[in-house]
């Protein structure tokens, strides 16, 4: 019975992390509330690489989401290179810009492997004071919105925003709400911004795959079957989560989002406070 109880944890655990993925809510630091409420059940030595599978299966899903762009993209880069097809010059550039924007968040991952510095922040303290600078860099979004037309990006924005990402490898930030932030600050419109934060993800999620698979094949005691479960889970909770929100950023409802983060951010800290946890 507690192997049953242990295991459907670790579905709850990968639901959680699929479901918040695409949302800008952070998904790695529901990933810590929520292990928080189950007392543990993923050690904390081990949460960074439980949560690299779960990405792994959020990164499948958002790739299966957007594989007609994706083919677009890669075929008209391909074709522009190979081929000296033309008009196929700025889905090259796009590609050229995803690249460009990715690496940032991959020289500080690196640099947070290499230190082992995961383990300074991802705690409940570091996720409730996260979570309140998400709520308001989403009150930003939403009040800039309007405002921001632009729909093509250039060297300078993709730069801008992956740093903005580096900032979103802390639990808490949320990846895509930091990126478009910085996005929509220089004038992209807001489906543009999230679109090319998707696509950031992408590259830097298969970079963080491969580091913790190196890891993974060096933990002792890993349950399987829960590894297993919660990828699926993480897969199935992606896909759909990514639907809703391109359907709620349609109607602009990001708003809701922030006040979301305020209220877990002062509810955790109200918590922490009366020694509940």
């Amino acid at each position: 019975m507690d192997t049953l109880w242990e295991f459907i944890k670790y579905i709850l655990l990968g639901l959680v992390q699929g479901f918040t993925e695409p949302l800008p809510i952070s998904s790695s630091g529901h990933m810590i509330i929520f292990d928080e409420i189950f007392n543990n059940i993923v050690p904390p030595q081990a949460m960074n690489n439980f949560q690299i599978i779960v990405n792994t299966a959020s990164l499948i899903a958002i790739i299966i989401y957007y594989r007609s762009f994706l083919k677009e993209t890669l075929a008209g880069s391909w074709k522009y290179l190979f081929k000296d097809d033309k008009e196929e010059k700025k889905k090259f550039q796009y590609l050229m810009l995803i690249i460009l924007a990715s690496i940032p968040a991959a020289i500080v991952g690196v640099i947070i492997k290499a230190l082992e510095l995961d383990h300074y922040f991802t705690n409940i303290v570091c996720v409730a004071i996260c979570l309140f600078i998400t709520g308001l860099l989403l009150f930003y979004v939403h009040n800039q919105a309007p405002t921001a037309k632009r729909e093509n990006l250039n060297w300078k924005d993709a730069l801008f925003m992956g740093s903005g990402q580096a900032v979103g490898l802390l639990p808490g930030i949320s990846r895509s709400g930091i990126t478009s932030s910085f996005g929509i600050s220089k004038g992209i419109n807001v489906e543009a911004a999230f679109r090319f934060s998707f696509m950031m993800y992408i590259p830097a999620s298969i970079g963080a795959t491969f580091l913790g698979i190196l890891d993974i094949t060096r933990e002792d005691n890993i349950n399987i079957a829960g590894y297993i479960g919660a990828f699926f889970a993480s897969l199935i909770g992606t896909y759909i989560a990514v639907k809703l929100f391109f359907r709620l950023l349609k109607k602009r409802n990001l708003k809701y989002f922030a006040y979301y983060c305020l209220f877990v951010s002062i509810t955790i800290f109200i918590l922490i406070i009366t020694g509940v946890i």
